[in-house]
């Protein structure tokens, strides 16, 4: 398996640096308007050529199939395979529509999580470093188009981050176009350096620059699902990283200074310098207290209090910042449909439509030739009412059972389970990688699947079922 394991690395490096941050800068309409057949073309090369490398080399079938998740992905895309040949726009269903995810796109992200996942990486943290290297670029660029600036040329001529959904539809942010993609990718990417952090590995400072500004990012960008996933991640992780006194105090310091940045919007600066402190108190004590001691019902006892200390704060919050109010009405039991940036009347539409179709969908990518009324808002800031066409479900799951069936959306939704259960459950060497992840996967739950960010969620899990995954036991003591 030495050629398979070469050629995965190469792969995982060119998708977490190439892939990542090249971009058709400076078109004369505009990067964004031809990004996701930039990167649809891009990735489809990339993957190709590790497959066809990889191949030849396959791992033997009964260590293949010991895996829960790659049965799953077999049947994901079996499913979705009998969904585009059986579907009644086929061409679409097999080569895509607008966002360029037909059939041969599902293929290529799941046939390279079968490959990647057994194949060991002969260069764990060398990979990690080169990811964290590109992520500071990227969060570096993000900085600049929020600050007005445009270096790279890929907002349409005299336009910017400013005028999204104003003078241009949509947002766009970084080298991956759409700002939920990004958000996507840069929130993974800093669950990643989080979780790796804590495990205290070799040259683990180095990752604390990628992850602050990539939370500081989604901070200024302002799109709640990925935020709210890295948080739910932040505080979930005290289940496996709280099980003595030091780690507890790490995971204190750590995830302090995380949300300083990843809440500064909501919080201002003020509490956001209240919980830089206490990350610097928890810092402190961790260097002078036994950091050996057993904690666990400690750690168990916090989670709990902060969990319910959030959910008293949802159910009484009233105050300007709409996602928290929305979620407020929510757990109150009134959902209004402009609810989610109009997440909850889409839904509604889509699981309208899924009877109709129950059990192998119309075909990948075929959800805007449904015609399903459209979601119509008044824009205040642009003084005009917008129409948008309904071409995704804003949930991934969701999107693969309108579009593909039952079976598929079923194997889809247990593979975020397996990143789910491999976060709390795994080895240690791949527990990082099932955590990142599972930050995808849950804010997959209202975001769109894209050829620019859905790769990351099958390379991570599928790092996470390697053996070592992104460290090996040995770089644990270094």
């Amino acid at each position: 398996m030495k050629l398979g394991s070469r050629a995965a690395e190469a792969y995982v490096l060119l998708a977490g640096t190439a892939f990542l941050l090249l971009a058709p800068c400076f078109a004369p309409e505009g990067g964004y308007a031809s990004m996701t057949a930039f990167k649809a073309g891009l990735y489809a090369v990339l993957t190709l050529f590790f497959l066809l490398v990889s191949l030849p080399d396959l791992p033997r079938p009964k260590a293949f199939f010991r895996e829960p998740a790659r049965l799953l992905a077999l049947g994901m895309l079996l499913g979705c395979l009998l969904s585009a040949v059986f579907s009644p726009w086929r061409r679409t269903a097999f080569l895509g529509g607008s966002r360029r995810e037909g059939f041969l796109h599902i293929a290529l992200y799941l046939l390279s999580f079968l490959l990647l996942s057994c194949r060991p990486l002969p260069r764990r943290e060398g990979l990690t470093v080169c990811f964290a290297g590109a992520v500071l670029l990227e969060d570096g660029i993000c900085l600049c188009q929020l600050a007005g600036f445009d270096p790279l040329g890929l907002y349409p001529p005299g336009l910017g981050w400013a005028d999204a959904n104003l003078r241009y539809a949509g947002s766009y942010l970084g080298t991956l176009g759409n700002a939920g993609q990004t958000g996507a990718v840069l929130s993974a990417a800093a669950a990643l350096f989080f979780l790796l952090i804590l495990r205290r590995g070799g040259k683990r400072y180095l990752l604390l620059p990628p992850l602050l500004l990539s939370a500081l990012v989604l901070a200024l960008m302002d799109v709640t699902a990925p935020m709210l996933a890295l948080g739910a991640v932040l505080l979930f992780s005290l289940v496996p990283y709280g099980k003595t006194l030091g780690e507890l105090l790490r995971w204190g310091c750590l995830a302090l200074l995380t949300a300083a940045f990843l809440f500064l919007q909501l919080l201002g600066w003020g509490p956001a310098l209240g919980l830089t402190l206490l990350s610097l108190a928890c810092y402190l004590l961790e260097r002078r207290l036994p950091g050996d001691r057993p904690c666990r019902a400690a750690s168990l006892c916090l989670l709990g209090f902060l969990c319910l200390l959030g959910f008293v704060f949802l159910l009484g919050y009233r105050g300007w910042y709409a996602p928290l109010r929305e979620a407020s009405a929510l757990l109150r039991g009134r959902v209004p449909e402009d609810a989610g940036s109009g997440r909850a009347y889409i839904w509604k539409q889509v699981l309208a439509a899924v009877p109709a179709h129950l059990w192998l969908g119309t075909g990948p990518d075929t959800l805007s030739l449904r015609n399903l009324s459209p979601y119509v808002y008044e824009a205040a800031e642009a003084g005009r009412t917008v129409t948008l066409g309904i071409d995704a479900a804003h949930c991934e799951p969701l999107h693969t059972l309108v579009c593909c069936g039952l079976p598929a959306a079923l194997c889809h939704l247990g593979l975020f389970v397996c990143a789910g259960v491999g976060f709390f459950r795994h080895r240690e060497a791949g527990r990082s990688c099932a955590g990142a992840a599972l930050c995808y996967a849950l804010q997959a739950l209202a975001g769109i699947s894209m050829c620019q960010s859905a790769p990351v969620f099958w390379i991570l899990l599928a790092l996470s079922l390697t053996e070592g995954g992104l460290f090996s036991e040995t770089d644990e003591q270094k």
